[in-house]
């Protein structure tokens, strides 16, 4: 009788607590500080979980095309360009940091969700990779790795060198010393990798390169051992390939044979298709599918698709962007493209500005009018 007895006291001294605490609670919810903490954290939930999970409800379910044995999942990664540390002046911590972080999470959440058995990362990796001394770089580059996870997965992590890393998109900017430091952290610039039925040729044309007169050599020695001629041959290159001239795209044409071309630079999605025969481009799609997937038959010879993919990163000024995933079936000679857009971050970072002002503000004019005074002046209002 004792023990049920003290088993009652207990619970009703819990429940008491719960009540005074309650109370408490309720008082302190209702005084101004109390409201502009809970729709802070209101913000801070939407801004930072509820954006991320939102946009991956968009994203199309790859599982009923990959859950095939015959199918490659293939991950792009463009222009991510790591903010430096010379050029964002004073605010320069606070932009790196949400920058760095916000491509860490978007990363690892799409990483997740594909699996992929490849990484792909089309140029542009740094953004002050020419202005960068070589402690920097070698900050820089342990950042790359923090937010990508590279030195656990290099096996399967292709890393081509873009214009802000090497250069290249002015006359002379590129200079050798540049890309061996580029090579002496991400391995070479040019180089081929195979795969069950696919090979890529990763290489680092820039708009100022001719084919036949400097880089025709140094290719061909790489597939001198290992033609392609796997199913799917692909080339890697920061830079578009099938809107050069006809004196580059036609010898590189010939001599390679690629049946699709991964690039970055333009921030922007697209899929050109290239006719061999007749030496024109077609647009197949810009900024957006009109479907989960785009389908690309990979079995004719005289037709070559470039993919353009869009930057994963916020701070280029683009509105949609994001990573392109390529599903690769080998038995049907397909490559499936979608696209998994990811939140704008500066829809979020406009969010907490018109929340710090709006707390301020209420803030202020709690403190200067009672509750009753305010209630008075909202009903004059009315």
């Amino acid at each position: 009788m004792s023990q049920v007895h003290t088993a009652w006291r207990l619970r009703l001294r819990r429940l008491y607590i719960q009540s005074v605490w309650y109370t408490k609670f309720k008082r302190w919810k209702l005084k101004p500080l109390g409201i502009v903490i809970i729709l802070g954290l209101i913000v801070i939930f939407i801004n930072e979980s509820l954006a991320y999970q939102v946009a991956r409800l968009r994203w199309p379910n790859i599982e009923e095309i990959a859950k095939k044995p015959t199918v490659e999942k293939l991950l792009l990664v463009a222009d991510p360009q790591l903010i430096g540390e010379k050029d964002e002046g004073i605010f320069g911590f606070i932009t790196r940091t949400d920058a760095d972080r916000y491509i860490r999470k978007t990363f690892a959440q799409v990483n997740a969700y594909i699996n992929p058995h490849w990484v792909a990362f089309l140029g542009d990796i740094f953004d002050e990779g020419l202005s960068a001394s070589d402690d920097e770089f070698k900050r820089y580059f342990e950042r790359f790795d923090s937010i990508f996870d590279y030195k656990n997965h290099e096996q399967r992590y292709i890393i081509v060198s873009g214009d802000n890393d090497v250069g290249g998109e002015y006359y002379g900017d590129k200079q050798p010393m540049l890309r061996q430091r580029f090579r002496n952290f991400f391995g070479r610039n040019v180089a081929l990798y195979h795969q069950n039925d696919i090979q890529f040729l990763k290489l680092d044309i820039d708009m100022f390169d001719s084919y036949t007169n400097g880089k025709r050599d140094l290719i061909m020695e790489q597939i001198h051992t290992h033609p392609m001629t796997a199913i799917f041959r692909i080339v890697l290159n920061h830079w578009p390939i099938v809107r050069r001239t006809a004196n580059f795209v036609k010898p590189f044409m010939n001599d390679l044979e690629p049946n699709l071309i991964l690039k970055g630079d333009s921030h922007h999605f697209s899929i050109t298709m290239y006719d061999r025969i007749s030496m024109k481009n077609t647009i197949l799609a810009e900024e957006y599918l009109t479907r989960p997937f785009y389908t690309i038959d990979l079995g004719q010879k005289n037709l070559i698709y470039e993919i353009s993919v869009p930057t994963c990163s916020y701070r280029m000024g683009v509105n949609r962007i994001g990573y392109v995933v390529l599903l690769l079936d080998s038995e049907s000679q397909t490559a499936h493209v979608t696209i998994l857009l990811t939140p704008k971050r500066y829809t979020a970072l406009c969010f907490y500005i018109f929340y710090v002002i709006f707390a301020v503000l209420f803030m202020i004019v709690t403190s200067l009018f009672s509750r009753r005074t305010l209630i008075q002046i909202f009903e004059l209002l009315r």
